[in-house]
């Protein structure tokens, strides 16, 4: 594809390179002036101050990101063009004197400049709102590095305005954080002094709100809550013993009732056993018992000692027994005094609780209120503080910014990069160049190889006939070239095409019809060269021209009068009286006049007839016939060939007309349909198709003139 579009490319690369050149000549030069600015600090110390954090702080790369808006903004701009009164600049203003390109000032020196003077006031305005834009479009505000400081520069056409306007930039950068630096400092003072206002108001409020609280519910102090719950932890304490001892009292007076209902005196009872007087009376008992033990021995039971101790000892049983139910009453009131005691605890315990409840309740809120007295309290001293510390800073205020380098007034214009540019420029001539060459490519349906045919149109290959004047060696004309020059380029290619039109199984294709899809493909004159070049081998060979129409084969042997092909038909001469010889005894059946309007070669069988007659007498007949396409009795008269050639003009003639013409032959023919190319140059072939044969033919001339 290279080769074969390589005109193109070059074609479309100059276009774009010459308008490279023209655009790059029609631009104004750009000057850049550089200054530098040192950040110095942080613009957060305020913020700091108020407390406001709203805004996230930033540090860093962030910091200078934000810093280089500031420095490009439209507020910064319009600032510097009121300032410097740029409107009436006459060096800046592109709306009062236009730049002129170093083009523009070769053709007719420039614009034609404007008066501000003469514009009213809402022109002066509009015309402020452009140039601010203007102003910042020659800004360019970078960081340099890693570093805290940015490099500001300007482009503009004149080299000492570059200069002072990017001076004007860097130092209105370094005013403006001293002027934004007061402004928020006046903010922040007015704004804090209405805070501490409206915070002390709210202490105030908060503080009075916890004392109100207090005595509407009787804490003097915080340490209500605490003596309520020491008096509980006590009434805990005192119960708990009490509710031990009532346990134990009727512990031990369920155990003697126990023992009594067994069918126990009371005499094992617990606190019977442990009581004095019991012990005394079971002790006189006993001694009783021993005398009356003695008294029945020595005197019998109806002693009256031994009587009186029968009585004594029912008294000291009778006592015994009265001690024992003192005993068991005793039990029974020192339980029910437990109880009671424990019941009276228990209750105090349960008012106790009940005030602690209630006071804790109240504590709640207390505590809510003191909670938020002490933040008011707090917050206003905050606030107080710094509304001091910000008072006492005003005034002193410093630029977070300073000047390290002002730009001087370049020698050298940064723009138009003339070789760059030109560079870029031929980059994109050859890429655009190498698009319009696949386009074109992609578009070409041409014929240009063996290879193409064979692809695209799935008929043979034949050969190719060069165009006359691309050989080296040639005549004015094809016919002479082939009449005098036998070994040209030119007749040894009619020689391969005459060698591919032999028909398998046949010994010789003896009926050639030669046609092509469309008119001026070079038909005729294949169909006489391959006649020549037959002829010259020693072949009986004859052209029939059987284009009504063009007549293009009697026209390339000048025949124009006398008997032909029409006049056969019409029966005024034979077949010996219209045969014309040329060359080295080529025949020529032409068609010297086209007959009546209508005829058709075709009526009355006159091809048919004569075709039949010429196989007789020849040994090859070539019928040159109309297009295909184009003429309908084409397919009637190549039927009555034994092969087809079709003569396709080279990379003019679309692959689908040539497909569309082979399907409108007989079906007989469709394994005897070949293609020859026409009107090839040789010159351009071997840079289309450096592997087709058709590009040694150089070689082939050269064997020639060696052998010579």
């Amino acid at each position: 594809m290279l080769r074969r579009r390589l005109w193109l490319i070059i074609g479309v690369a100059a276009a774009i390179f010459v308008i490279g050149l023209f655009v790059t000549l029609w631009q104004p030069k750009i000057y850049t002036a550089d200054a530098i600015v040192r950040l110095t600090g942080s613009n957060r110390e305020l913020a700091a101050k108020v407390g406001d954090e709203a805004e996230p702080t930033m540090a860093g790369d962030a910091d200078v990101a934000t810093e280089i808006q500031v420095v490009g903004s439209l507020g910064m701009a319009r600032e510097i063009v009121r300032k410097y009164g740029l409107v009436d600049n006459r060096r800046f203003n592109p709306f009062v004197n236009p730049p002129a390109s170093t083009l523009s000032r070769l053709l007719d020196g420039g614009g034609s400049p404007i008066d501000p003077r003469k514009l009213s006031a809402a022109q002066r305005q509009k015309m402020e709102d452009q140039l601010v834009r203007y102003l910042r479009s020659g800004l360019g505000a970078t960081r340099i590095g890693t570093s805290y400081s940015i490099g500001i520069a300007y482009r503009h056409h004149d080299p000492e305005m570059a200069a002072m306007l990017a001076n004007a930039y860097a130092n209105e950068y370094a005013q403006s954080q001293i002027n934004e630096k007061k402004t928020a400092t006046s903010e922040a003072i007015g704004f804090l002094r209405d805070k501490v206002e409206e915070l002390r108001t709210q202490a105030t409020t908060d503080f009075a709100a916890v004392q109100n609280y207090r005595i509407r519910n009787g804490l003097p102090s915080t340490t209500g809550a605490s003596l309520t719950e020491q008096d509980i932890s006590v009434y805990n304490q005192q119960a708990a013993t009490a509710r031990a001892e009532a346990a134990a009292d009727a512990a031990r007076l369920e155990t003697a009732r126990a023992q009594l209902r067994s069918g126990s005196m009371g005499d094992d009872v617990g606190e019977a056993l442990e009581s004095p007087v019991v012990s005394s009376l079971r002790s006189q008992r006993g001694q009783l018992v021993v005398k009356m033990a003695d008294l029945r021995v020595r005197y019998g039971d109806r002693h009256p000692d031994l009587r009186r101790a029968r009585q004594e000892m029912a008294d000291l049983d009778k006592q015994i027994q009265e001690e024992i139910d003192r005993v068991i009453s005793n039990l029974e009131a020192k339980a029910a005094v437990s109880s009671q005691r424990l019941a009276s605890l228990s209750g105090t315990l349960g008012s106790a609780k009940g005030q602690l409840l209630t006071n804790n309740k109240a504590m709640v809120a207390l505590d809510d209120l003191q909670r938020r007295a002490e933040a008011s309290q707090g917050l206003y001293e905050s606030y107080l503080a710094r509304y001091r510390e910000t008072s006492a800073s005003s005034g002193t205020e410093r630029s977070d910014a300073r000047v390290l380098t002002l730009a001087s007034p370049p020698t050298m214009p940064t723009s138009p990069n003339i070789i760059l540019n030109l560079f870029f420029a031929s980059i994109c001539g050859i890429g655009l160049g190498l698009v319009a060459a696949f386009v074109v490519e992609m578009q070409f349906r041409g014929l240009t190889t063996a290879a193409d045919v064979e692809k695209r149109t799935g008929l043979p290959y034949l050969g190719m006939v060069p165009e006359n004047g691309t050989a080296k060696h040639h005549a004015p004309k094809p016919i002479e070239t082939i009449t005098s020059m036998p070994n040209s380029i030119l007749a040894e290619s009619l020689r391969n095409i005459h060698a591919s039109i032999q028909i398998p199984g046949l010994a010789r294709a003896q009926v050639i019809a030669v046609t092509s899809a469309l008119p001026a493909e070079g038909k005729s004159v294949l169909s006489a060269l391959l006649g020549l070049v037959s002829a010259q081998t020693g072949h009986r060979t004859i052209v029939v021209d059987c284009d009504i129409f063009r007549r293009g084969l009697s026209h390339e042997f000048h025949i124009h009068d006398g008997q032909g092909l029409i006049e056969i038909g019409e029966g005024a001469t034979t077949l010996d009286g219209a045969v014309r010889i040329v060359g080295s005894g080529l025949h020529i059946l032409p068609i010297v006049s086209r007959g009546n309007e209508g005829d058709r070669l075709t009526d009355k069988g006159l091809i048919q007839a004569t075709v039949a007659q010429l196989k007789e007498r020849y040994d090859l007949v070539i019928l040159d016939c109309p297009p295909l396409l184009a003429v309908a009795e084409t397919r009637e008269i190549a039927g009555l060939s034994d092969g087809v050639i079709l003569a396709a003009k080279w990379r003019s003639t679309p692959d689908e007309a040539v497909v569309t013409a082979s399907r409108l032959l007989p079906v007989r023919l469709t394994h005897y349909v070949g293609i020859a190319l026409t009107r090839v140059d040789l010159r351009k072939q071997s840079r289309y198709a450096p592997d087709d044969s058709s590009s040694y033919y150089t070689q082939y001339q050269q064997y020639v003139a060696t052998a010579a």
